[in-house]
């Protein structure tokens, strides 16, 4: 698949505190992960690089540069809406960035290369599964404020986009099974931990941590029905088979659909590409 830079430059006015579903623990969730999205694509960008000598393939040499292009495009607009955040009352954000950034240093020094991407392949496939969702998914959508709902859309559309390229760099780098599949259960528990630490840090900034009347609606939601976060299992697991490919999962119609309702030639975020 084509995997374009799109520059896109989005502008956030009045994004109300809670803008997803008016809620605040959906909010806090989403919040903590856009935190994580800067430092976590120059990983990704990093880590692909340093294996990018291997690549012989001229298909994926190309898929490679879109790669990089995408992400550390990611990685500008969501450090934009992140900034915001810090209007929003969530003055540890600069922080948690610098936390993160200082993490994924320490994880360079102790991982070799190889380990890296393979860790940059889990993360990505936890990407890959939550955009998925919310392209197919119309409740999820509707659940997002307008001023921020293109962030998440485009960011969405490249994910998918792109959901393949670190998987078929380890692999052209030699990378095997049993390193894939250990990383994916370490960068699983370091994941969660990492995302629910930081969200717990926000609701305890949005004061409702230890309401949950406040936040029960939102966490029924996400975990339990309809489920929006925990129905990503069977795919998650999917990722165990040694015969695992990003690309099992066939998205084609899925993108071309939302390629032209974003970029086409009327798309609603034709108007946010740069020159």
């Amino acid at each position: 698949m084509d995997i374009p830079r799109r520059n896109v430059e989005l502008a956030f006015a009045e994004v109300p505190r809670d803008w997803v579903n008016g809620d605040a623990y959906e909010t806090t969730f989403m919040n903590a992960l856009s935190l994580l999205f800067p430092e976590g694509e120059q990983f990704f960008v990093r880590t692909v690089k340093a294996m990018q000598d291997r690549v012989t393939d001229p298909e994926l040499a190309r898929a490679v540069v879109g790669f990089i292009g995408q992400e550390a495009t990611h990685g500008r607009e969501h450090r934009d809406f992140n900034d915001i955040l810090v209007g929003h009352g969530y003055a540890e954000a600069p922080r948690i960035d610098r936390w993160l950034k200082g993490f994924l240093r320490r994880v360079r020094v102790v991982l070799p290369p190889k380990s890296q991407l393979a860790a940059t392949c889990a993360l990505e496939h936890f990407t890959a599964m939550l955009a998925e969702g919310l392209l197919r998914d119309a409740r999820l959508r509707d659940a997002l404020d307008e001023s921020v709902r293109p962030l998440w859309l485009w960011h969405a559309l490249e994910e998918s986009e792109h959901k393949a390229v670190a998987f078929d760099v380890y692999r052209a780098a030699g990378g095997g099974y049993a390193r894939r599949a250990a990383i994916m259960l370490l960068t699983t528990w370091v994941f969660f931990a990492v995302q629910f630490v930081v969200h717990l840090r926000l609701m305890a900034t949005r004061g409702i941590l230890w309401k949950p009347w406040r936040w029960a609606r939102g966490a029924m939601r996400l975990y339990i029905y309809p489920g929006f976060f925990t129905r990503h299992l069977p795919a998650y697991l999917a990722y165990f088979a040694p015969s695992f490919h990003p690309n099992d999962r066939d998205t084609t119609a899925l993108l071309a659909s939302w390629r032209e309702e974003l970029f086409g030639e009327h798309g609603s975020m034709r108007e946010k590409l740069a020159a």
